[in-house]
């Protein structure tokens, strides 16, 4: 396992203290928990620990927010930083920032205020699975399930349902036009975090441009 004394490591991120100490008293008796209060913070960090097992993440921070993070984090090369599950803090009725999380990659979320048997499932959850290899943005077993029925009208927060599980159907049909309608979050991820995507986001604008009408 990752960390010291076998235990795996959980970087948690947020720009209040008190959110941050929260979970620290929650996980750290099983967890070694390390600390960052913004998003560039966060990113120093697991280049300089490279064995962080989880990242808890706010959405709101200075100088690099949570949004920003993902992105970075998702368009790593190190497989050990891009296929680190990643948990974000939203509030109960935080519907956008849910969706724009997840395009981005985040795995979950964890409703404020904290539960600690929410916290805890969740930790437990994701650092076991990214140990058995079993971690993933998609639930395959559940992915294959939802391909024999079909959508009549589906847009990005059905798609999201659907990927979740919450709801069952096929995404395939329509799949360009969902992927057409995300990549803004995509220019906005790689213009607000420098992600030198330019040259790759032209190329897949200019594949779109054949198939549009």
């Amino acid at each position: 396992m990752f960390g010291t004394e076998d235990k795996f490591t959980i970087l948690v991120v947020d720009d209040s203290r008190t959110v941050r100490a929260t979970i620290n008293k929650i996980l750290s008796p099983n967890y070694t928990i390390v600390q960052a209060e913004d998003g560039e913070d966060a990113w120093e960090k697991l280049l300089e620990l490279q064995k962080v097992s989880m990242v808890i993440s706010d959405i709101m921070m200075p100088k690099l927010d949570g949004y920003g993070l993902i992105c970075r984090i998702r368009a790593a090369t190190q497989p050990e930083l891009k296929d680190i599950p990643i948990v974000v803090i939203t509030s109960s009725e935080d519907a956008i920032t849910r969706e724009r999380a997840h395009a981005c990659g985040a795995n979950d979320f964890i409703v404020k205020p904290v539960s600690t048997a929410d916290l805890l499932e969740r930790a437990n959850f994701h650092t076991e699975a990214k140990l058995s290899g079993k971690q993933s943005l998609l639930d395959t077993s559940t992915f294959a399930e939802i391909e024999s029925t079909v959508i009549e009208a589906p847009d990005i927060n059905t798609t999201l349902e659907i990927i979740r599980g919450a709801k069952e159907g096929s995404v395939d049909a329509y799949a360009l036009d969902l992927a057409i309608e995300v990549l803004p979050l995509l220019e906005y991820c790689n213009n607000s975090n420098d992600l030198k995507l330019d040259a790759e986001i032209d190329k897949i604008k200019n594949t779109f441009e054949k198939y549009s009408i």
